[in-house]
């Protein structure tokens, strides 16, 4: 079995076909052919019974030719008119012979020939002329429902061959109803397949090995899936080097520009006018940005790292590093932050950390008043959701805005890299779990949901 769903799936259709369209075939050629013979037969059965019949009436003119002859040639005694109705009488009981050859079975030409053989073996006379005429009248009924009884035979024939064929269909065709929805349910079984693993690698697992299993076609695909698997996780992890290492590098530089600005601004090297001073906090202003992004990609980079999830520390731990981080940005932006949380759970340090730091961090750019951060724990996952007051979000923006450096319309007059959600991407992705949005009367909430791990 599994030698044949393993063929592709052109071979898997023409054996289904086989099994399922042949027994049809075989049986309507067969009913084409049998009924073929049957109108045959009933064809020459009509025209034996219509020969018959053709026989039967000129048994009986002969018959009543000679009983005529006979009344006559007691009149005349010919001699030449007695060899003639001698003559005529042999044959008629040729042609009765004849007749009765033909139908063996018949009890009226047998008792037609028997009455001839009795009565009128020696000479045939006047009277037993009559006799037979009477005969000959009474069984011609007779003779005739024997001839339709034949073709009534062929008749039922037909209606069995019939009945055999219907039956015939009744069985064969659910089966290759069944063989049909059979092979559609494995073509669409092996498209799920194929959906699902294409989704899995979309969604950046890349770790675990596509395993198609089917037909030969899902094979060769299985084989170039995890070649493209691979090979997106080579890119990534190339990517990864080349930001660690680029932001790394960029760090000595921009910390010498940092303490360059800062010196210019101390007037420690002498007086600064007030266009030299608006230069130097540009430059100031550029540094911060500069370092802004810095961080960020590092922050990226970190979060697509799986040695991330080794650490755990307490929610408490991480709400207190959070407040400490973005206190002067609360403040500033004057928004009050409520935690419904409890404090005593523990999570995957930095990627929970990460999460929660760029999706408040964007709530306090858009929220109008207030922030509530709700983190539930239960039996077999973490729910962390944060929604703010603020002027929401396009929904057909949504899940692009999970890309790098994609920002949303309400975003374009907000500072910021476009990193933000894209970080939160990859740590869920760290922690094998979902980010949606939901749709909220107003402004915007975002929850993250992730496994919880077993502890051994």
């Amino acid at each position: 079995m599994k030698t044949i769903f393993s063929q592709s799936l052109q071979k898997q259709a023409l054996i289904a076909m086989f099994i399922g369209v042949l027994p049809i075939l075989t049986l309507t050629l067969w009913y084409a052919q049998a009924l073929s013979q049957n109108q045959q037969h009933t064809q020459a059965a009509y025209n034996q019974n219509q020969a018959l019949i053709l026989e039967f009436n000129a048994i009986k003119g002969d018959v009543i030719a000679i009983e005529k002859a006979l009344q006559n040639n007691e009149l005349l005694q010919s001699e030449a008119l007695q060899r003639s109705i001698e003559q005529k009488w042999q044959n008629t009981q040729t042609r009765l012979q004849s007749l009765q050859a033909s139908l063996p079975s018949s009890t009226v030409v047998a008792k037609l020939q028997q009455s001839m053989t009795q009565n009128l073996s020696a000479q045939a006379t006047a009277t037993n002329l009559q006799q037979l005429i009477t005969l000959l009248n009474q069984q011609e009924p007779n003779f005739q429902q024997s001839l339709k009884t034949r073709l009534a035979q062929q008749e039922n024939r037909f209606s069995e061959l019939q009945t055999v064929f219907v039956f015939g269909l009744v069985l064969l065709l659910p089966t290759l109803v069944a063989i049909s929805i059979f092979l559609i349910h494995r073509i669409c079984q092996q498209l799920n397949q194929v959906g699902a693993a294409v989704a899995e690698v979309g969604k950046g697992n890349l770790d675990k090995t596509v395993e198609l299993k089917g037909s030969f076609e899902l094979g060769q695909l299985n084989d170039r899936l995890n070649w493209l698997r691979l090979e997106l996780k080579r890119v990534q992890q190339q990517k990864e080097t080349f930001l660690r290492h680029v932001t790394h590098e960029l760090k000595t530089p921009l910390a010498s520009l940092n303490e360059g600005s800062s010196l210019l601004g101390s007037s420690l090297l002498g007086p600064v006018n007030q266009k030299q001073q608006r230069i130097i906090t540009i430059m100031a202003d550029a540094v911060t940005k500069l370092g802004s992004l810095i961080d960020d990609l590092l922050s990226y980079s970190a979060a697509s790292h799986p040695d991330s999830l080794h650490h755990e520390a307490q929610l408490s731990e991480i709400k207190a590093e959070l407040l400490s981080h973005l206190e002067d940005k609360i403040q500033q932006r004057q928004v009050h932050l409520n935690w419904y949380i409890d404090d005593h759970c523990k999570l995957p340090y930095l990627p929970c950390k990460l999460v929660l730091t760029q999706l408040i961090n964007n709530a306090i750019e858009h929220a109008n008043s207030k922030i509530d951060v709700e983190i539930k724990q239960s039996q077999q996952q973490f729910s962390m959701l944060v929604h703010d007051d603020g002027a929401g979000i396009d929904s057909s923006q949504a899940q692009a805005m999970f890309q790098p450096f994609v920002r949303g319309s309400n975003n374009k007059t907000v500072n910021g890299s476009g990193l933000g959600l894209a970080i939160v991407s990859e740590c869920v992705k760290q922690l094998k779990g979902t980010v949606t949005w939901l749709n909220v009367r107003h402004g915007a909430c975002i929850q993250v949901t992730f496994p919880t791990r077993k502890t051994s």
